[in-house]
């Protein structure tokens, strides 16, 4: 988790506008601006695939979580867990295996998924709307584990911090600025910051890859080539 609280990312927020109260209480709603901005660099870096035109994905193992969810005899579905960004996988625990992924247009098309006579243990699986359709239709209560990333909470408090790692706290601020200079027009400066981020982020987004460098399944030269001399 982070380290800075919503209060600390705002002090060090606002100390780059001059500390300027302004942005404390705006409009009828009384928003604060400086919590706003955190909340949208907060958002955005966690929910984007590619930031800024970057060719790498993000990934964040703390957003990486699951539940369970039960089926329902006849029940073609069952709900997307709250908070869900993506779903990653949908494993059946009851019988131990994991269901295939499929396209939405690609599960409309069986026509007997509203058959009762046609139910059976669920295969595949497809997300649309609010909704985990499976795939035959659910003959049983099975208890599905369902594995997502998940779309973080809004610091809401000011002892509150980010779900993701510390490492990130200072890119959130600087990103908060960044937003912060978009919305009062000053737009040069937002260029310069923005160049700053990158360099940033670039610097960050692929740190989590490393653990894969403890994986033995990387193709290895046959030991029968090397002796031959290839």
């Amino acid at each position: 988790m982070g380290e800075l609280t919503l209060s600390e990312m705002r002090e060090r927020t606002k100390f780059q506008f001059g500390n300027n109260d302004e942005f404390d209480s705006v409009g009828s709603s009384a928003t604060n601006f400086y919590n706003l901005w955190i909340n949208t660099a907060y958002r955005q870096l966690t929910t984007y695939d590619y930031f800024w035109g970057k060719r790498r994905a993000f990934r964040f193992p703390q957003l990486d979580t699951s539940t369970t969810a039960a089926t329902v005899d006849g029940t073609a579905y069952i709900s997307v867990p709250s908070g869900t960004l993506v779903i990653q996988h949908v494993y059946d625990t009851t019988n131990d295996y994991y269901l295939t992924n499929i396209p939405y247009s690609e599960y409309v098309k069986y026509s007997d998924r509203s058959d009762t006579t046609a139910e059976g243990e669920p295969s595949y699986w497809t997300r649309s709307g609010t909704y985990v359709y499976l795939y035959p239709t659910p003959d049983d209560a099975y208890t599905m584990r369902v594995y997502y990333r998940a779309v973080p909470d809004d610091l809401s408090t000011d002892a509150s911090t980010t779900t993701i790692g510390k490492e990130w706290d200072d890119i959130i601020v600087q990103l908060a600025v960044y937003t912060g200079k978009k919305y009062t027009g000053e737009f040069e400066a937002a260029k310069v910051l923005r160049g700053d981020i990158d360099d940033m982020i670039s610097s960050m987004v692929s740190i989590y890859g490393q653990e894969e460098k403890s994986r033995v399944a990387y193709l290895h030269l046959d030991p029968m080539y090397r002796e031959r001399g290839y």
